[in-house]
């Protein structure tokens, strides 16, 4: 496989340009700082920074110099930082803000990155990425944790590069594509449409993907082609182009696919976007763990779509039989994306697989013609009236009214579950929502409370904050039906 970066690539961030040459000079230029603060091939480097610049030439820098790179959120609390500092073991830390870690080096971004500009240019110097993607520990991830203490996951060099290529192929990307990541770098998404540039050419557009407001002019003034955001992101800007219509035509002009990711993408969010916008939401499946696995494309817009070449999904029922075409199940995947295992409390890595097959704890089916649809979560298991469900199949009735909505479940002696609905709706008009709710969900599932929000809680990764709004279903006490 190729590892070499495309000549048409491009950079731009914060209004200046950087070609395919500048950018190697600078990575070479940073490896060599790094060397000299004493950063050793296989080193494990924490790498805590947000989306700029110093962040490609840093990533790109390491891989380089073939170490061990965890990517962590720069807004994470001290205590998140030194038990995921303990489990990964890193010996460096590069950031801009001192984490004050005992028997850890730390080394200030912003002092490398000066260091390395008054180097002369490096433009005989090739940037190797090859021994890094024979690394099993390329990468170290974590899980968002909104459910739980997060999980760190390993990835291999390979497993980025290969699932990424698949993707590029399954997505149907251009090699002249101008990329506009509405997501952090940090996560597997962000960290995807960075390899993803680096296999195909075209030009990265570095923003700040919490400035919502200043994406319309940014796609036009830029001439985005591609968008991959959270779907949070994607629900402002509908809302944001509903009520400008400027915004309208600065999207509708420029891009040609606009991607979600982080989790299943409601019916109505993609019903609005093509009423706004006049072009598809696409939407693929995939996971930190398993790398992409299906997508949609400009030419198939079922589902989630099509398997990626080299990915492989199968829908199991409750006695681990493959279930036929329409018939709802567990899904089971592996593929050239694939994680090398969860790391554990010494620092090793674990895989589990079921007869070689990750569970991705998710339920879907396939429809006739191979598209996959996600149904969303199966754990947490409600029992009530005897009868056995999950929260993703009432929230996803209720979506189908055109409602985002959220449920939480608390153990409760007399019904078994007590549930709370959240709902992103105006608080001041829930006695209409109420009607409809009750009316689409069987008896069974009726919640004990409504609550509703004007907005959602979300994760950087674009999953609901699902802790939060357990935090809110204790406190709140609202609406009896």
């Amino acid at each position: 496989m190729k590892l070499d970066q495309k000549n048409n690539s491009f950079i731009i961030d914060d209004q200046k340009e950087y070609t395919a040459v500048q950018f190697k000079s600078d990575v070479i230029r940073h490896s060599m700082v790094l060397l000299k603060h004493g950063v050793q091939e296989g080193d494990r480097v924490t790498l805590c920074c947000p989306n700029n610049y110093s962040f490609l030439v840093s990533l790109f820098s390491l891989m380089h110099v073939n170490c061990s790179i965890v990517l962590l959120d720069p807004d994470i609390s001290s205590t998140d930082f030194d038990w995921i500092h303990k489990k990964t073991r890193s010996h460096w830390i590069l950031s801009t803000e001192d984490a004050g870690v005992e028997h850890t080096t730390f080394i200030n971004l912003h002092s490398t990155i000066k260091a390395a500009s008054t180097i002369s240019q490096q433009n005989d110097m090739d940037l190797d990425l090859t021994q890094w993607y024979h690394r099993r520990d390329a990468v170290i991830l974590f899980s968002s944790g909104s459910t739980g203490l997060p999980k760190g996951i390993m990835k291999s060099g390979a497993s980025l590069f290969s699932n990424m290529y698949s993707t590029a192929i399954g997505m149907r990307y251009n090699h002249d594509e101008v990329i506009l990541p509405v997501v952090p770098f940090f996560n597997i998404w962000g960290l995807n449409m960075i390899i993803q540039w680096w296999v195909t050419g075209g030009t990265l557009i570095v923003c700040d993907y919490q400035s919502t407001r200043t994406l319309p002019s940014i796609i036009n003034q830029r001439n985005v082609s591609v968008v991959e955001a959270t779907i949070a992101t994607t629900y402002l800007i509908v809302q944001l182009a509903e009520r400008n219509v400027k915004h309208v035509q600065q999207i509708k002009r420029n891009v040609r696919m606009w991607f979600t990711s982080g989790a299943p993408v409601p019916n109505v969010l993609k019903e609005r976007f093509y009423s706004v916008f006049g072009i598809p939401l696409l939407d693929y499946y995939g996971s930190s763990e398993a790398g992409n696995l299906t997508s949609t494309n400009l030419g198939h817009l079922k589902g989630t779509g099509t398997l990626l070449p080299g990915s492989s999904v199968k829908i199991f029922n409750e006695d681990f039989i493959e279930t036929i075409p329409g018939e709802i199940g567990h899904i089971y995947a592996k593929g050239n994306g694939l994680m090398e295992g969860y790391l554990d409390e010494v620092g090793n890595a674990s895989l589990p697989l079921l007869n070689g097959w990750l569970d991705m704890k998710d339920f879907g089916y396939f429809d006739e013609e191979g598209n996959l649809f996600v149904i969303g979560r199966h754990d947490g298991a409600i029992h009530r009236m005897g009868a056995t469900f999950y929260p993703c199949h009432m929230e996803r009735i209720v979506e189908e009214l055109g409602i985002l909505s959220k449920v939480v479940s608390f153990k409760e002696e007399k019904k078994s579950s007590f549930l709370t609905l959240f709902v992103q709706y105006p608080p001041d008009q829930s006695s209409i929502i109420r009607k409809q709710i009750i009316s689409a969900l069987p008896t069974y599932m009726y919640p004990d409370k409504l609550i509703c929000i004007d907005k959602f809680p979300f994760l950087p990764n674009g999953k609901v904050h699902g802790k939060k709004l357990e935090e809110y279903a204790l406190k709140e006490v609202t609406m009896p039906i």
